[in-house]
Parts: structure tokens; C-alpha cells; sequence
């Protein structure tokens, strides 16, 4: 009689045996899964090349995150970075005019170092100083397409403020089929839609990159996510390092995300690829010289004190704690 008991006592230990290692397991899963983050971008465009390739390649996953790139227009993803719907910011020019203005987010790192946009003009228009009186399309008013436009323009002599008037029309797909139906003069796109307008015989009026040189593209984020959750940044920013990295050296792999982003056939994706890499940075680090360039242009327009330097809107530690990481590795 004993021996029924005995096999029931031992199934029991072994049922709790077995419910104990599933349930480590699964905490052990739980540990270990990619953590989740939202990131938000201005255009789906090469300017967003690095989270691109961040994503698309695996790095995001490789360093634990799990990223959904969110688009959004510059205004909006301040709001949403300010209240946690999204967790960083790509818009690099944003995020340092928002520091600058008192807000409790900073700059922390750069993938591009100087916007590779190209003015591009009707067939009317041959030379930039025929755009007088013009409308000109962007993405959106204060951005960084906006700034480099309007430095392009005062450089090669014509009143940003007088001479044209500029129009937010939004996304860069939006635009170019605007300018296609003719419903803007001029605009200011990056590759894969100028190099798209310039084969179908638009011209190249003025290349922003050959007249200015800014952080264009790169992460932002809070001061409480800096403070509360150093690890995930830095995360996040060895993924994109090693995106970066991957840009430069890997043509064949960047132009097979090109491709697949933006449904385009391999020659036009490695003439895109070939127009851009060469603006990209291998390391992340924010040029305070083109940082103190976006911080003169709110001063000069009264948007911020005069007192506002970069190192009050730069946060360089975590991109060199991450550089210094990965060389460990």
C-alpha cells in the first residue's frame, strides 16, 4: 500500500522539479530578450540611412534592442520624446535647438557630417540666382532642410528672408511627387529622390553639403533617460556605430538596404549609395564647431540667448563610453 503513495509523492517533487526550471527558464528569457525602443525619424530618406541599416542589418538586435523607427514631423517628435512616446530622436538639428531653448533633452551623437541635400529647380531655372521670387518646397520649417536651404542660399547671394518663400510640405516621397505635378518651383531633397529628378533631367541648382557643414542626422534624448538608463543609450548608440562603420565599408550591404527601403532597382540604389557615403561619419562624434553654426543661427534670429554655448546642449560622454566599449570587445 505504501508503494502507490511513494510513486505519487515522487511525481509531485517531480512536477514541482519540472514547473520550477520552466518558470527559471522563462525568467531567464525574459532577461535576455531585446528591449524594446521607439525611435523617431523625420522622412523615410537617406538622411535616416544609419537606423536604417541599424535595423535592417541586425545591429539594434545585436546590442538587446528591439527598434521600431517611427516617423514623425520635427515639432511633433519633440512633444513625443518630451512624454515618453517615443525614447530618441534621429532629428539632431531638433534636439539641439530644444536644448538650447531650455527644454531637458540633449545631443549625444552624429552619424552625417554635413547634409548632403540638393536644391533642385523646374526645367525653367538654370542658376540659383534665377530663384527670386520662388516657392520653395521642404520637409518642414526649422528644420534642418530648412537651415541648410536658407545658409546655401545666403552664400551664394540671395536673401533667404526677401528673395524666395519657403513651403513645409512634409515628407520627401510628398514632395517629390508635389514638384513632379508641378506644384512647387523648387525643393530641396536628398538621395534616392534628387539623384531620381536629376537622371530625369531636373537640375542640380546648388549641393548643400559643398556650402555647409552641420551635424545632420544623429540620436537625441531626455536628460532622465540619460540619468536613469545609461546602458540602454549607450546600447543604442554601439548598434549605430556599428552601422556607420558598415556604411563605409560594406557598399554592396548598404546598397542592398537602399534597394529594399526604397524599392528601387540595384544600379539606382549604388548611384544613391555612391552620392552619400562619404558624408558619413565612422565614429558618432558631434562637431561642436557645426553645433555652435546651429546655435549662431537661433541667435541671430533672437531664439535663444547669446549665452547658450554647445557644451550646454551636447552630451559627449555616453558616445565615447560606447566607443570605448566596443574597442574592449
Amino acid at each position: 500500500m505504501l508503494k502507490p503513495a511513494f510513486g505519487i509523492f515522487s511525481g509531485a517533487v517531480i512536477a514541482t522539479i519540472l514547473f520550477s526550471w520552466i518558470s527559471a527558464s522563462a525568467l531567464a528569457q525574459d532577461k535576455t530578450a531585446p528591449e524594446k525602443v521607439r525611435i523617431a525619424i523625420a522622412t523615410s530618406s537617406m538622411a535616416f540611412l544609419v537606423p536604417f541599416v541599424a535595423k535592417d542589418r541586425g545591429f539594434y538586435l545585436k546590442h538587446g534592442s528591439d527598434v521600431e523607427l517611427i516617423q514623425m514631423r520635427p515639432n511633433i517628435s519633440i512633444a513625443a520624446l518630451l512624454s515618453g512616446d517615443v525614447h530618441y530622436i534621429e532629428l539632431i538639428g531638433s534636439a539641439i535647438r530644444s536644448a538650447a531653448r531650455g527644454f531637458p533633452i540633449r545631443a549625444i551623437s552624429t552619424g552625417i557630417r554635413a547634409p548632403f541635400f540638393s536644391i533642385i529647380g523646374q526645367h525653367k531655372y538654370k542658376d540659383i540666382k534665377d530663384l527670386k521670387g520662388s516657392v520653395i518646397g521642404l520637409t518642414s520649417i526649422g528644420g534642418t532642410n530648412h537651415i541648410s536651404a536658407r545658409i546655401t542660399l545666403n552664400k551664394l547671394g540671395l536673401d533667404p528672408d526677401r528673395d524666395v518663400k519657403f513651403l513645409a510640405i512634409g515628407d520627401e516621397k510628398v514632395m517629390f511627387d508635389a514638384f513632379k505635378a508641378g506644384r512647387a518651383d523648387v525643393v530641396v531633397l536628398a538621395p534616392p529622390f534628387s539623384v531620381q529628378l536629376k537622371r530625369e533631367g531636373f537640375p542640380i541648382l546648388a549641393q548643400t553639403a559643398d556650402h555647409v557643414v552641420i551635424p545632420f542626422s544623429g540620436l537625441g534624448t531626455t536628460l532622465h533617460r540619460i540619468e536613469s538608463n545609461r546602458a540602454q543609450v549607450k546600447r543604442v548608440l554601439k548598434a549605430e556605430i556599428e552601422a556607420m562603420r558598415f556604411i563605409q565599408a560594406n557598399a554592396a550591404g548598404t546598397t542592398e538596404v537602399i534597394r529594399k527601403r526604397f524599392h528601387m532597382d540595384e544600379k539606382f540604389a549604388r548611384e544613391s549609395y555612391e552620392v552619400v557615403v562619404n558624408a558619413f561619419n565612422r565614429d558618432g562624434r558631434m562637431p561642436l564647431d557645426g553645433v555652435d553654426i546651429l546655435l549662431q543661427i537661433e541667435k541671430d534670429a533672437k531664439q535663444i540667448p547669446a549665452s547658450i554655448t554647445p557644451q550646454m546642449v551636447v552630451e559627449p560622454t555616453l558616445i565615447e563610453e560606447a566607443l570605448k566599449e566596443i574597442g574592449a570587445k
